[in-house]
């Protein structure tokens, strides 16, 4: 009886199929990865609508915004031991977060919380992007920032003052609110006479853009922790929990002649303009405002909420002064101003969605 032989795959063969699974798997694995990212983006966005729900739940509530740096708890015996809290931790009552907003609004016999140290403070989920994963788990990061207004009004004795035009999170921790008092060495952070301002929806919906065209929140890669208590050794800058915007003749000028890439170059006050980006660390004096600007991971832009809750992707090559014009709570009373560098925009159209 004939034996017949098992058929079985020549080398060519065998070659050959290995070369048609290692093009399939080339083809899908870029479609794969699209995928997980499209994910991810969904979660930032989901991240940010959380995040915009709760400051517009809190000013329904109490009539304001928060500051993108605020007073907090009992004061202490000197300035300095003010207690002072990002914007996210003013959120947390509305964040369910109820035990850490207890341990920041009962301060310890130094003036400041019963905490450690800012690192010490757990991580939360909804204040993460997951395409910016911490660097240390359990590390208390932060993906998103508030909309703070024009980058030089930073309450410094030389900037302007602030301007509740300019944007939407301002500077409350002013210990004079507007008195004349010359501002001591452990109250640094405050302007001779300055006061207070007091963000709410209804002077954006009756005087200003309209809550539809002014963004509140955003992503930014150079967020530190959200964690901030260290009053009197840090000098609050807008940028440690906001983003900012810089004229856009100041940008573009800088985009047209610089032919470097040092970090004091104002090309890096646009989307995803900074190009080595901070390695995640807590705030420091030594922190520039070049490093208040959107950024993210997502590829071609940032996710960005808008004051009346709707969530959308800001492309990095946004005209810089549609960039601006978005930020300003009311451009017409604002310190914006045109290509020209110096005439005021007062009757700029509303940009449409097709502008960003």
């Amino acid at each position: 009886m004939r034996q017949q032989n098992k058929a079985a795959f020549t080398l060519v063969e065998l070659l050959v199929v290995i070369a048609i699974i290692g093009t399939l798997v080339g083809l899908l694995l870029p479609a794969v990865q699209a995928a997980r990212e499209a994910a991810r983006a969904n979660t930032c966005k989901n991240n940010l609508k959380q995040l915009a729900l709760a400051l517009t739940t809190r000013e329904t509530s109490l009539n304001e915004f928060p500051g993108y740096i605020n007073k907090l708890g009992i004061p202490g015996t000197t300035p300095d031991k003010q207690n002072r809290a990002s914007w996210l931790v003013m959120t947390f009552p509305q964040l369910e977060q109820t035990p850490l907003w207890d341990l920041w609004n009962n301060i310890g016999s130094n003036g400041r919380p019963n905490v450690p140290d800012p690192q010490a403070f757990p991580s939360i989920e909804i204040f993460v992007c997951p395409s910016d994963p911490p660097d240390t788990v359990g590390e208390p990061l932060l993906s998103y920032v508030a909309n703070a207004g024009y980058v030089f009004n930073d309450g410094s004795s030389s900037a302007k003052r602030e301007n509740a035009a300019n944007g939407v999170f301002f500077d409350r921790t002013r210990t004079a609110d507007g008195a004349y008092v010359s501002p001591s060495l452990d109250d640094a952070r405050d302007t001779n006479g300055e006061p207070m301002i007091k963000m709410t929806t209804a002077y954006i919906q009756s005087k200003g853009d309209g809550t539809t065209r002014t963004m509140m929140l955003t992503e930014n890669k150079n967020a530190t922790h959200w964690g901030y208590y260290n009053a009197g050794t840090v000098t609050d800058k807008k940028y440690h929990f906001g983003f900012c915007w810089e004229q856009p003749k100041v940008v573009a000028d800088d985009l047209a002649t610089s032919s470097t890439n040092t970090e004091t170059d104002a090309k890096y006050r646009r989307i995803n303009g900074l190009k080595e980006p901070l390695i995640h660390q807590t705030i420091s004096d030594s922190m520039t405002a070049n490093y208040g600007f959107p950024s993210s991971n997502h590829p071609g832009g940032v996710q960005a909420a808008f004051m009346a809750g709707q969530v959308a992707f800001i492309s990095d090559q946004i005209d810089n002064l549609v960039y601006a014009q978005l930020m300003t709570s009311n451009h017409k009373q604002s310190d914006l101003r045109g290509v020209d560098g110096t005439t005021p925009e007062k009757n700029l159209q509303q940009p449409g969605d097709d502008a960003y």
